[in-house]
């Protein structure tokens, strides 16, 4: 078994608890370009980023219309190929109907991290811290606002596998636990409605990841689901996106119909549930993201 790989990582395309990176996964392990002879290291060893736009055909409340992803990771630290330190921090801008141009921004949601990842064959451990937060924009005029602070600790494994082709699914688990919540709301006596964000304890994801050509050009699938457990109870989410993935080895681009379920959107300042379809484009460097 070859030395463990770890990634230390910055919070990536979009649901969990409202993460930023929650239909990503993220591995600069899986770009066998940068890629070091065995025991050497190297600092600042490669570094990328993505992009990605996107339009809800519908959504079930009247806080979604448009989003905005946009992210970017530094490796720090690589040994050989076996070991890996990653820097990232990304966000995700969600924007409703309600003003003249039917494009109104809403909130951002925020993480920033360090992800450790390494490789214990046959497959990838992953560790690390994400900060996340969430702020309201331009929202004076409602009488309400809502501040999150939901940062954890996470560790991740992943196992490529063979279906058709040569690693042509990814299958991740990750557990996360929240260790920094708060849930800040505008008038207070709102904050006596649940679900509340103070009270998140643990997360745990199930996520696969499905390209028809790997790491070429092709359709793709991706699915997911969230448990997530809070003093209330346990609530999940889950989300599944399909598309056409065309790759070069400057990078990748795709175009996607996705449908995700949110327990608590974490935008209104009561919560809410909401249901998305979702049609979006997106750029990201290639082979380190799926």
């Amino acid at each position: 078994m070859t030395a463990p790989v770890i990634i230390l990582s910055l919070p990536g395309e979009s649901e969990a608890q409202r993460q930023a990176t929650r239909s990503m996964i993220i591995n600069p392990l899986l770009d066998g370009r940068h890629h070091q002879p065995d025991g050497e290291t190297r600092g600042f060893n490669s570094f990328g980023g993505w992009a990605g736009f996107g339009h809800f055909a519908y959504s079930s409340d009247d806080h979604h219309l448009w989003y905005q992803d946009l992210g970017g990771y530094v490796e720090l630290w690589r040994k050989g190929n076996s070991q890996s330190l990653l820097l990232t921090g990304q966000l995700q801008f969600i924007a409703d109907p309600h003003n003249d141009i039917n494009f109104n921004p809403r909130a951002i949601f925020w993480e920033e991290g360090l992800l450790y990842t390494a490789r214990v064959d046959p497959g990838y451990l992953q560790l690390g811290f994400l900060h996340r937060c969430k702020h309201d924009i331009d929202n004076l005029d409602r009488g309400e606002e809502r501040s999150l602070i939901f940062s954890s600790f996470t560790v991740r494994y992943q196992q490529p596998l063979s279906v058709f082709r040569e690693d042509d699914l990814l299958l991740m688990g990750a557990y996360d636990n929240y260790l920094i919540t708060w849930d800040r709301r505008t008038p207070r006596i709102l904050e006596e409605q649940d679900p509340d964000w103070n009270d998140l304890q643990n997360e745990f994801t199930l996520q696969a990841h499905w390209m028809e050509n790997p790491p070429g050009s092709g359709p793709f699938v991706d699915s997911r689901i969230h448990i997530i457990s809070l003093d209330s109870g346990l609530h999940i989410n889950g989300g599944l996106s399909a598309g056409w993935n065309l790759h070069r080895d400057g990078g990748g681009f795709r175009v996607s119909v996705s449908y995700e379920y949110l327990h608590d959107s974490g935008i209104p300042a009561v919560p809410e549930g909401v249901h998305l379809l979702g049609i979006g484009i997106r750029a990201n460097s290639a082979f380190v993201i799926r």
